[in-house]
Parts: C-alpha cells; sequence; structure tokens
C-alpha cells in the first residue's frame, strides 16, 4: 500500500489510514513503538508536518498514543 501524491485523499488521511492498516494487520505490534515521524515521513514521500496531521488524527481516534520523549505508540486492543 502507500500513499497516492497525485490522489484527490488528504495526504495525511492516506498516511493516516495506512498506519492504522499496519497496526490492525500486527505489522506494528500493540504497545510498541511505531516509527519516528522523520522517518514516516521519509518512507512516504511527504513532510513531517503532513505526518504530523496524521498522528494527531490517530491519537484523536484512540489509535495511537504520544508518550513525550519516547514516541508514538500503537494501542493496545480492547478486549
Amino acid at each position: 500500500m502507500g500513499v497516492d501524491l497525485e490522489g484527490a485523499e488528504p495526504l495525511y488521511r492516506q498516511v493516516a489510514a495506512e498506519v492504522e492498516r499496519r497496526i490492525a494487520e500486527g505489522v506494528y505490534l500493540a504497545g510498541k513503538r511505531i516509527p519516528s515521524t522523520a522517518e514516516l515521513s521519509e518512507e512516504f514521500g511527504v513532510s513531517r508536518r503532513t505526518v504530523t496531521d496524521a498522528l494527531v488524527l490517530l491519537k484523536q481516534s484512540g489509535v495511537v498514543r504520544g508518550v513525550q520523549g519516547r514516541g508514538t505508540f500503537a494501542r493496545e486492543a480492547d478486549t
């Protein structure tokens, strides 16, 4: 998957959807740190601001959580 730089969907939403998919599929494990903003920015070929906006969206929806000074972590699945 990835992002479509020419697509109609805003890039930050595409990045958010891809990160959420990876969490759901176990690529990024629950409770573990996901790649940094810089790493995701480089991988997807988008600005760090775009990745930051995507992570804000994921934090608001409870998919990830930020830990000051440590990074962003995939949320544990509700059981």
